[in-house]
Formats: structure tokens, sequence, C-alpha cells
């Protein structure tokens, strides 16, 4: 038996090999189009489907938590000792929520919820890091002091074309500030405490790519640090950004990922961002 499975939502936006090579436990979180038709991200419905839906048919995309109900199936499906559940900022979604009641529903379990205070791939890095410690056997408490060091130390820093979808949701904090700017600004945002906050405004995405890296390598500090470069179907930004990032950081490896569908329906497409953190 495993001594401890790691258990996180969708939204970390991981690629399908690591969360397959890693046994790691997905909860999907749903989209909703036009307030109609219901669709598990990543499971009824891919990445590219869920863009070409929202940019090419213009359609209306709504999300929402999974149910308690949905946690206890997984959480029960599961034969581990313990249970580590890792999820999305409380400050942008119930999720965290849900996975709470769900724990107190299985009778003698032994399951840890744990709010990531982030998002994507920065959720995604922190589920990654407890999936191989618990791969090499570590105890839960071990792992759960990983998990806590790196939350500490992640950082995510990323570019939106527009922050319609985020005012949309309601998902933007104090990044409300850079509503109403004029044509082709490119918002620079971060996330802080669970929140988005705005950083900077730029003018045209190539300037804003170029500060992206800019930004990454001044925090960086000259570190080494674990990395990933996410894009909302941005293939073209994201190579940009790439060709920039790693003249500054030549150690770096970065995971590639693509921001998923829940999380692209709040940031919209056209997001170009970097997750890192400094290694201790």
């Amino acid at each position: 038996m495993k001594q401890v499975q790691i258990v996180t939502d969708s939204t970390a936006d991981l690629p399908e090999k690591l969360v397959h090579d890693y046994s790691i436990a997905v909860v999907p979180l749903k989209v909703i189009f036009d307030g109609k038709v219901t669709y598990r991200d990543g499971v009824d419905i891919s990445t590219e489907q869920f863009y070409q839906r929202l940019v090419e048919r213009r359609e209306t995309a709504t999300t929402s938590q999974p149910t308690p109900g949905e946690f206890v199936s997984v959480y029960t499906s599961l034969s581990a000792k313990s249970i580590i559940s890792i999820h999305l900022s409380s400050l942008m979604s119930g999720t965290c929520q849900s996975a709470q009641i769900a724990g107190e529903m299985v009778p003698g379990a032994d399951i840890e919820v744990v709010d990531s205070e982030s998002v994507s791939m920065g959720l995604g890095l922190i589920v990654l890091e407890a999936a191989r410690a618990a791969a090499e056997g570590r105890t839960k408490g071990e792992i759960l002091k990983i998990i806590s060091d790196l939350k500490a130390r992640m950082q995510v820093y990323f570019i939106v074309d527009s922050l319609e979808y985020l005012a949309r949701g309601g998902r933007i904090g104090r990044a409300t500030a850079f509503l109403g700017t004029i044509l082709n600004i490119k918002p620079l945002l971060y996330l802080s405490e669970g929140q988005v906050q705005p950083y900077e405004k730029i003018r045209g995405k190539t300037k804003a790519i170029e500060r992206l890296a800019q930004i990454v390598e001044e925090k960086a500090a000259g570190q080494k640090i674990k990395c990933s470069i996410l894009h909302g179907m941005d293939p073209d930004g994201m190579e940009k950004f790439c060709q920039r990032i790693k003249a500054r950081l030549p150690y770096a490896e970065p995971i590639i990922s693509k921001v998923g569908a829940v999380v692209g329906t709040h940031a919209g497409p056209g997001v170009v961002g970097m997750v890192f953190a400094p290694e201790p």
C-alpha cells in the first residue's frame, strides 16, 4: 500500500504525462458554456476545443467547483494510508472548502487539505514536488513540510491580452486598477497571497514578453530555480518568451504547460507566464 497519495484539481494545468508518471489523482472543475452545457475540465473537453469555442465561436464560459461528493468518490477510491489534497487558492474558488467537507465525510480517513494560495502551474509545481516526495516514500509530515517551504518561495508572473475575462469572473483583486486602459496595453500581473495583483502596464505584446523575462531574471537573482512556462494557446508568444528567458537563465529546464479550460475561462486566450521558485 502506498503511504501517501497526492490529490489535486484540474486547475493545476499539469501535463498529462507527469500526472500519469507520478500517479496524481486529479479532480476536475467544470466549464459551462452559455449557462447550458457543462464539461469537466480535461475530461469532457480538451484545452484546444475549449479555446476554439471561446475565441472562434465567441461563446460565453463560466466555471464551477467540484462538489464534496465528487471528492468523496476520489478519496474512497484511493488505497493510500494518507491523502494530501492540494488545491487552487481559496480566494479564487470554493474548491478547497469542498475538499474539506468531503474529508469529513469519509470515516476514519487521514486526509489533509492544503490551500496552495496559487493556481495553474503555481499549484502544479507544488503538487509535482509533493508527488515526487510521495513516490520516494516520504512521510505525510515530511511532504507537508516540502509543500509549505515551496509555497513560500513560489512566484507567478504573467501577461494577459485583456482584462476582460478576469473582470468578468471577478478574479482580479486590485488589478481592477488596470481597467479602462488604452488599446494595446498588456497588463503584467502576479499572484500575491492567493490573489491576482497588478505589476505593470506595457504597450504591446513583444515589449510585455521582454519585460516579463527581465522581471523573472531580477526575481531569480542568479539563483537556481524550479520553473514552468505556461501559455493560453499562444505558442508563438511562449516561444518568444522561451528564447528570451533561456538567454538569461541558461540552466533552467522549464515544464511547458498549456493553460487549461477553467483557468483559461478567467484569464482568456493569449496568456504567457512563468512560474518559478528559487531553490533553498
